[in-house]
């Protein structure tokens, strides 16, 4: 069993606070906390829930007495999390957050877990203004500001650093976010591409296929956002919109051949076919939404068909080193990709086919599916 005093310095170190931090977030003088780190006093027993609060450990860890059942606990949390991930169940996901970080309240993952949770609570207008009534915003950024002056993990602060240029826009920090995002490296150092780089053979063959699925979804969802991103698509003309998404659905048709029952093809063309539909519907071409409505319908019931296949390998010559998982694709709003397009259905820009048989019959299946 450690000494509390070797305890907390291991912790200190571990995680890059100095002795003057820990002092002023105790209350107390730096050479306090020395002295218990050398062996010269202790300390006093009703610091111990705070320094137990500081370091993200339980007070039977700060005492040397460890429990594995805590990291099996942690392991347990984190398959609900992700089990709510998949069902579109995001307050649930909050809420687990919240009570996995009351235990373990400087965990940083689970920090950014909350707050990834807390951000992508938008999927709907009703989701939008709970979220503003409740501040979530602001939540996630308060969360990964903190991480960012703690932690000292490059791969979590990256991931705080990503939520905070996303959303520091919204709450009137634009500068904050262009210079997070400028101390950033660029594309050509990023780890995919060294990692390419540095491999050789059948190992840079796999990566650099990881590489290009990547690119892919990157590719066609810059394309998404041009036509149909308020701040971006104007200007542009509906049908040069349905050119665009068109044009991103045959990039994942020609990277993705052979492999149409994966779920990342299948969950983003139901996207873009919808879109498309949608489109469609405000030029007033019913007969051409349909058609797309239709393909939309196709690819969210493969989609929602494979939801509990395990892991698959891609068959495609660009991917064939690469496997997929159903599972590690979550939704936001609802559990199922054809739940989420019944609720887009009932879209004002539907209006001029709702009374049409195959626009019913398409809502029907859908509900019974």
């Amino acid at each position: 069993m450690l000494k509390i005093g070797e305890k907390i310095k291991e912790l200190r170190k571990a995680q890059d606070v100095t002795q003057e931090k820990l002092a002023d977030y105790l209350n107390i003088s730096y050479q306090a906390v020395s002295k218990w780190e050398n062996g010269l006093a202790l300390p006093d027993i009703t610091l111990l829930p705070q320094l137990a609060s500081f370091f993200g450990v339980t007070e039977d860890e700060l005492l040397g007495v460890t429990k594995p059942e805590q990291s099996e606990e942690l392991t347990q949390y984190e398959k609900q999390y992700f089990k709510f991930g998949r069902e579109g169940k995001v307050l649930e996901k909050i809420a687990l957050c919240r009570e996995v970080l009351k235990k373990y309240p400087r965990n940083y993952q689970w920090m950014l877990n909350l707050a990834y949770g807390l951000v992508s609570y938008s999927a709907t207008k009703e989701q939008e203004e709970y979220s503003k009534e409740h501040k979530f915003t602001e939540e996630a950024i308060n969360l990964c500001e903190k991480v960012l002056e703690d932690c000292t993990t490059d791969r979590i602060r990256h991931s705080a650093i990503q939520i905070l240029c996303y959303n520091y826009p919204y709450v009137g920090k634009k500068a904050k976010a262009i210079k997070l995002a400028e101390s950033m490296p660029d594309m050509l150092l990023s780890r995919e591409a060294l990692l390419s780089r540095i491999y050789k053979g059948e190992e840079c063959l796999k990566q650099d296929q990881h590489n290009l699925s990547n690119m892919i979804d990157w590719c066609a969802g810059i394309i998404y956002e041009m036509a149909c991103r308020s701040d971006l698509k104007q200007g542009l003309s509906n049908e040069q919109r349905i050119h665009l998404l068109n044009t991103a659905i045959k990039l994942y048709q020609m990277i993705y051949e052979k492999d149409e029952n994966s779920s990342i093809y299948n969950c983003s063309l139901s996207h873009y076919y919808l879109m498309i539909a949608k489109l469609y519907c405000y030029e007033n071409k019913f007969e051409e939404a349909m058609g797309n409505l239709l393909i939309s319908e196709n690819h969210a019931k493969v989609f929602d068909n494979n939801l509990n296949l395990g892991e698959q390998k891609f068959k495609s010559i660009f991917l064939n080193r690469l496997t997929w998982n159903p599972q590690k694709i979550v939704t936001n709003s609802v559990k199922t990709l054809c739940e989420e397009l019944l609720l887009n259905l009932n879209d004002n820009c539907f209006d001029g086919l709702k009374e049409k048989e195959e626009f019913v019959a398409i809502k029907k299946r859908l509900e019974n599916f």
